[in-house]
């Protein structure tokens, strides 16, 4: 039997195959869409062709309450600081960009919440942001991310509203200011936004959906924190650690 643990987010939702060793052997992620229903059940049958899922389910994220099959709820913030913590085994600082928010979260030497933080003010900063970018310029994130590994120099995106930054882009384009210049300040206004959240005193590790589709962005953290890094399939973390808080 193996446990199932699924991350509900608004922008994406993500799914995890642990086995009775607390391994994640397998995962899965699917765009939210209208229903976490829908969502959580592409899911579910995915994985049920090859893996005997026992339930309850583990479960956090916007919609971690909004499923009709059994499920045991986690809160999000404690999922993913314990997902983190149980590949780090240390003291460290998270920061998580997700699909409408970015998560600063501190935990201590015993894997604990010790400080949290998370902007909600505005796009700026998330998925969200650089998703409606990448559309604008009809691109996709690899080939967002190839063509920021090309910059020679920084554009500085001086707009921090979504909208008013997809303007400012293109205006730079028609200037014929060079793409990938553009793309690597993209990323760098980020990675700004990210670290105004809190200061960071620890090693810092970076999850998220951004830094798995995007490994430019963490390249562009690691020049700001030289003790910093980013695990193999970091947005499944908080799914994985749902599972992990009920072992």
């Amino acid at each position: 039997m193996y446990r199932l643990g699924l991350d509900l987010g608004s922008s994406y939702t993500k799914g995890v195959v642990v086995d009775d060793q607390n391994k994640m052997v397998d995962n899965y992620c699917v765009k939210t869409g209208y229903s976490f229903e829908k969502a959580a059940a592409k899911i579910i049958d995915n994985f049920s062709e090859n893996y005997q899922l026992q339930s309850p389910y583990y479960t956090c994220g916007y919609g971690r309450e909004q499923l009709s099959v059994p499920c045991s709820s986690n809160s999000e913030i404690i999922a993913l600081a314990k997902g983190v913590f149980e590949l780090y085994n240390r003291k460290c600082s998270i920061i998580d960009i997700g699909g409408q928010d970015t998560k600063y979260i501190k935990i201590n030497e015993s894997g604990q919440v010790d400080k949290f933080k998370m902007n909600r003010k505005c796009a700026a900063g998330t998925g969200s942001f650089l998703e409606e970018i990448a559309f604008r310029l009809d691109i996709s994130p690899q080939e967002f991310n190839a063509f920021g590994e090309q910059a020679t120099d920084e554009v500085k995106i001086n707009s921090f509203c979504t909208v008013f930054a997809v303007s400012e882009i293109i205006g730079m384009i028609k200037n014929g200011t060079s793409l990938p210049n553009i793309i690597v300040g993209i990323y760098s206004s980020i990675v700004t936004r990210c670290i105004e959240l809190s200061p960071v005193e620890d090693y810092l590790v970076i999850t998220g959906g951004l830094p798995d589709t995007h490994p430019l962005i963490v390249k562009l953290f690691s020049k700001v924190f030289t003790n910093s890094g980013s695990p193999e399939h970091s947005q499944f973390l908080a799914a994985y650690g749902s599972v992990l808080l009920n072992k």
